[in-house]
Order: C-alpha cells, then sequence, then structure tokens
C-alpha cells in the first residue's frame, strides 16, 4: 500500500508534489555528481551513452504509464457505471414492492428506503478507508428479513415476488461489487517500482546533467515534470473515493429522492 498520508491531500496538491519532488531530487543528484565526478569515476564523459539512455528510459517510461493511466481510468469509469446501476436496482425493488402492494410489501419498501439511506449517510464515508458500513449491512439484512414476511396469495402475487427476491438479489450483488471494487486499487508494487524507476531515471538525467547547457537544463526538467504529473495523474485516479475526484452517490441520491417522493396508490 502505497503512503497513507496520500489519502489527506487535494487532486492539486497531489499534482504539485511528485513534479516537485522530483525536481529537488534532480537538483540534488545533479550537484553531487558534479561535485564529487572524479571521486565517482564520471571524469569521462560519454554524452551519445547518456543521450541514447535518456531516450530510451523516458519513452519506456511513457509508455508503461499512459498503458496504467489508461487501466486506471476505465477502471473509475467502471466504478461510475456500477453505481448507477445499483441505483437502477434500488428503483426497480421498489416499483415491485409497490405493484405487490401488500402490507408487508410496504413495509419492506420502507426497509428498503433506510438501506438505500444508510448507503448515503453511513457507509459512503466509510469506503474510503477501504471497506463498507455494518450498520448498512445490518440494515440490508433487515429490507431481507421483511421480504420473508410477504406471503404471496395468488400465482399472479407468486411470480411478482420471485421478481422481487431476484431484484433484491441484484441489489445486494451490486453493493458487495461496489465494495469489493475500493480494494482493486493497484499494487504497492507497482508505486514501489514506479518509484525505482523514476529514481533511475532522474540518475540518468543528474548524469547527463554534469556537463549542463541550459537548454540541457530545460529540456530534461520538463520531460521529468511531464512523467511525474503522468504519474500523479495515475495517484489521482487511483483513490476514487478520495480527491476532489471521486466516484459520486448522486445516483443513487436520486432514487432515493424519486422513491420517497412518490405518491402510493390507496387500497
Amino acid at each position: 500500500m502505497y503512503f497513507s498520508f496520500l489519502k489527506t491531500l487535494s487532486d492539486s496538491q497531489v499534482l504539485l508534489l511528485f513534479p516537485a519532488i522530483a525536481c529537488v531530487v534532480l537538483l540534488l543528484l545533479s550537484f553531487l555528481f558534479r561535485h564529487f565526478r572524479k571521486p565517482l569515476g564520471l571524469k569521462a564523459y560519454d554524452a551519445d551513452v547518456l543521450d541514447t539512455a535518456t531516450q530510451n528510459t523516458m519513452s519506456g517510461a511513457y509508455v508503461v504509464l499512459g498503458f496504467v493511466l489508461v487501466l486506471a481510468m476505465t477502471t473509475v469509469s467502471d466504478l461510475d457505471s456500477n453505481v448507477s446501476q445499483e441505483a437502477t436496482a434500488i428503483k426497480g425493488v421498489e416499483r415491485l414492492l409497490v405493484l405487490e402492494g401488500s402490507t408487508s410489501a410496504l413495509n419492506s419498501r420502507q426497509q428498503l428506503i433506510t438501506y438505500t439511506q444508510s448507503i448515503l449517510t453511513d457507509e459512503w464515508p466509510e469506503l474510503k478507508d477501504g471497506h463498507g458500513s455494518t450498520v448498512t449491512s445490518a440494515a440490508l439484512n433487515d429490507f431481507f428479513m421483511s421480504l420473508d414476511k410477504i406471503n404471496p396469495s395468488s400465482p399472479k402475487d407468486t411470480v411478482l415476488y420471485a421478481k422481487i427476491l431476484d431484484a433484491a438479489g441484484k441489489t445486494a450483488e451490486l453493493r458487495n461489487s461496489r465494495i469489493y471494487s475500493i480494494q482493486s486499487n493497484l499494487p504497492g508494487t507497482f508505486y514501489l517500482v514506479s518509484l525505482v524507476s523514476l529514481l533511475g531515471v532522474m540518475i540518468i538525467c543528474a548524469l547527463r546533467l554534469v556537463e549542463a547547457t541550459p537548454m540541457r537544463c530545460i529540456s530534461l526538467f520538463v520531460q521529468i515534470i511531464m512523467l511525474t504529473l503522468m504519474f500523479s495523474a495515475i495517484v489521482i485516479i487511483d483513490l476514487p473515493y478520495l480527491g476532489d475526484t471521486v466516484t459520486s452517490p448522486d445516483a443513487i441520491e436520486m432514487a432515493l429522492d424519486s422513491i420517497v417522493k412518490r405518491t402510493l396508490p390507496i387500497n
């Protein structure tokens, strides 16, 4: 797991953090290599080798980080889609319960409202910690328990009851998928390897700056900033319930609002 303090930062702070650290490290490495050039055996300077190494490492880093960035964006898109599906499933269950119309079904509807409210108030704030809410789990259990009290009295009611159970099961399945997706972020190994690789790139760039020119300095620092900005974007997108760019519960809020405002038919 990468550093937990990143969870406390805004998106803009993360975007500034890694490029700033990279520039400071590059400056320090350049100073050390130039100051201790002779003790380190860097007296012979091969610009062609360093140019090739810089080009190859930069190209490889861009390709890998670009691929991972697209993968992370796809994961976030799937999360948003799953939340919308969960909201739709909740509304579908509610419609079937209203259609069933019995006292037990309407009691189950109220339990469904309580469960949906718990998603927003109890569970969503806890998603950033990597788990769901026990309060919401209890509300979901109460909802399913209330479904057991529905007693179909006709073949039509039996078919409708089966549809209610299927829809309720789908709702629970989508919630489990949402909670599981919290743990689907990139593994800590990726961040460890990425940081070590970025350090390697900075070492090569620092060696290239042993004999520095203004154009060379600007070029290498700009490339390092661009590379670390891409890495920062991956960090931001890989935290879908944190920071400024987050997976929103708006779809579930809208579903709850429409359910609460529904006017029930009079028996």
